[in-house]
């Protein structure tokens, strides 16, 4: 019986992984070029967070100031989140408007928003661009955006590419992930003409109307999906801005990255009960388009789930008489298929996006075991959470040049 219900929570998960492979399908595909905005150009309120981050924001600062976007279009505000070092002197000397948050309170970039909105709502602006401290930013970037308004979408995510992926196999490993999502996240749905799921935390651009009068609201650990999903279920279209290039900075050590997505798996189940209810209800009004992003935020709940039943499969399997040797070589013959089918697609999404750079090999080749990594992340958050944000320090000062060299990305870059 137990053996049954394994199998049929295996089958039902498969159907999942169907679903997201049928919509994945379009990754080849190649989105219309927006035409130049005509008209006065759109204010952007540019937000950078940060904390502690004098090794980096001046970086980042520097190329927005250089971006090819009229220069009293935009306005850079930097908060300050409880720093005790230089970061308000560098960004004030950058010709930043920086306003300092020191009342303690929740941590992290959710909490940072939603004061930011409660006691400098940027008045006068079209639209708001939201970065951390240790982008770096693609001169283009505002000009992307403000062709997404003037083609009438109120969100879009940019396209992201890590600044330092030379730095270690892991910081590679996390490129992977980030170009795997815009090829085969961002990119399909945008051909199917569904929204984008996530807006990935940085590099997000979104109009003040999407706001309304009631500021930044969220709570859990993932505050970039948690804005999205509401977004959606409230009607808005999420589009991905491929030409809205910029870098960030990854993890460099394997410890950090698993701290990192430890939070974001916690986040996307905190959001099983609260986004998927207001997700269904919008599918119910006849937005058919908000059941992708439901099926979405399930995702870490399926693959925790589906492990732990592959697990039981296997030891009912051991308990009802399977030799243990012909289980040992089973396990053995899928984990080595497994690895390869998975560097396999690692090596198909480097080649799709025609990056390069030092030591991209190392990160090929580790990147099935940073995936697998993640799918015990997934199954420990089934059973305990702790939404506590850590802070990564931030240390690789180099600036769009150098990171654009690092990060060949032929036709991206300008």
């Amino acid at each position: 019986m137990l053996l049954t219900v394994c199998t049929v929570g295996l089958v039902i998960s498969g159907l999942y992984g169907v679903y997201q492979v049928a919509v994945s399908i379009r990754f080849g595909g190649k989105l219309p070029t927006l035409p130049d905005a005509e008209g006065p150009a759109h204010k952007f309120a540019v937000l950078v967070f940060a904390r502690n981050e004098e090794v980096v924001i001046g970086q980042l600062l520097n190329s927005l100031n250089d971006q090819d976007y009229p220069s009293d279009a935009f306005q850079v505000f930097v908060t300050a989140d409880n720093c005790t070092d230089r970061t308000a002197e560098i960004a004030r000397e950058a010709g930043a408007v920086v306003y300092e948050r020191s009342s303690g309170g929740p941590a992290g970039k959710g909490a940072a928003l939603t004061w930011f909105f409660q006691e400098h709502f940027p008045e006068g602006f079209d639209a708001c661009v939201v970065f951390d401290a240790d982008n770096v930013v693609d001169p283009g970037y505002l000009a992307a955006m403000n062709r997404q308004l003037a083609a009438g979408n109120p969100i879009a995510v940019g396209y992201r590419m890590g600044k330092n992926p030379s730095s270690s196999w892991v910081a590679g490993a996390n490129t992977i992930f980030w170009l795997m999502q815009s090829r085969f996240i961002h990119l399909p749905r945008a051909m199917w003409n569904l929204p984008c799921t996530t807006v990935g935390g940085t590099g997000f651009m979104f109009s003040l109307s999407v706001l309304g009068n009631n500021g930044w609201q969220t709570s859990s650990a993932c505050e970039d999906i948690e804005f999205t999903l509401k977004a959606i279920a409230n009607g808005w279209h999420v589009a991905f801005a491929e030409d809205a290039l910029f870098f960030d900075e990854q993890p460099l050590t394997f410890s950090q990255s698993l701290i990192q997505r430890y939070r974001w798996s916690v986040g996307t189940v905190q959001l099983v009960r609260t986004a998927v209810p207001q997700l269904l209800a919008s599918v119910r009004r006849g937005q058919l388009s908000a059941m992708d992003g439901a099926l979405y935020i399930i995702g870490v709940t399926v693959g925790g789930l589906s492990s732990i039943l592959w697990l039981a499969s296997v030891v009912l399997g051991l308990a009802s008489g399977a030799g243990v040797a012909n289980t040992l070589v089973t396990l053995l013959v899928g984990t080595v298929v497994g690895y390869l089918v998975l560097l396999a697609f690692s090596l198909l999404v480097v080649r799709l996006e025609r990056a390069r750079w030092t030591g991209m090999s190392k990160a090929v080749l580790g990147f099935p075991v940073w995936l697998f990594a993640w799918s015990i992340i997934n199954v420990v958050v089934l059973f305990y959470r702790d939404p506590t944000w850590h802070i990564v320090n931030h240390t690789e000062n180099l600036s769009l040049a150098e990171s654009a060299q690092l990060s060949s990305l032929p036709g991206r870059t300008s």
